[in-house]
């Protein structure tokens, strides 16, 4: 019997110290793995929002391909725009973005980044060349199309065969501005009714 033991008992040993060993290794590359997105999102977030000292993520719940919007202050507490952070369906998977939105004199959309995506290379993949999201830089605060050719005031040109992508990106980039154009309009406050209401007649 101790003949079967023996190898059984090395085999669970082994096992054992393998898991433990994978287990160490995937803890160390997941932390440097996350510490390096959080870099890369943090400079883009920068980028996008270069009037912006700091940002506030804000805690909701989003719907559509929005994931997260982060609010950019100055240090003197005055609010410069939006940071969204988006993840449309594209050809071949999710396509996670940030886009920048700034609500100050100059309002307009500041420009997107490219985080991660699996998109076909030499098509879709494209997407993180300047020639494609430097098109969104500057635009105003209304509803963008895709063109397949020369495009027009409102439109973003669409990579060559990979229009999937550049739609994607696109509408997600409006309901980012959508979301922005409905956090900033304004209730209109109750008009007050006559002071001769707010009181009862008394009659002398």
């Amino acid at each position: 019997m101790s003949y079967i033991i023996k190898p059984a008992a090395s085999l669970f040993i082994a096992a054992a110290i393998t898991v433990a060993a994978l287990s160490f290794v995937y803890n160390k590359t997941y932390e440097a793995i996350e510490k390096q997105k959080n870099k890369v999102q943090e400079e883009a977030m920068k980028e996008l929002l270069p009037k912006a000292d700091g940002f506030k993520e804000i805690q909701a719940e989003f719907s559509g391909s929005i994931r997260g919007v982060y609010e950019g202050y100055q240090d003197n507490g005055v609010m410069t725009g939006y940071i969204f952070k988006l993840s449309p369906s594209g050809y071949s998977g999710e396509i996670d973005f940030l886009a920048g939105v700034s609500i100050l004199d100059d309002r307009k959309i500041t420009g997107i980044r490219i985080l991660r995506h699996s998109e076909t290379p030499g098509l879709g993949a494209l997407a993180v060349k300047k020639d494609f999201y430097g098109q969104f830089s500057g635009r105003a605060l209304s509803p963008l199309r895709v063109s397949k050719s020369s495009p027009g005031r409102d439109e973003i040109q669409a990579i060559t065969s990979a229009t999937i992508t550049s739609r994607a990106i696109t509408n997600a980039v409006n309901e980012a501005v959508e979301w922005c154009l409905a956090a900033e309009i304004k209730p209109e406050p109750e008009k007050e009714e006559n002071a001769d209401l707010l009181f009862e007649e008394v009659e002398l």
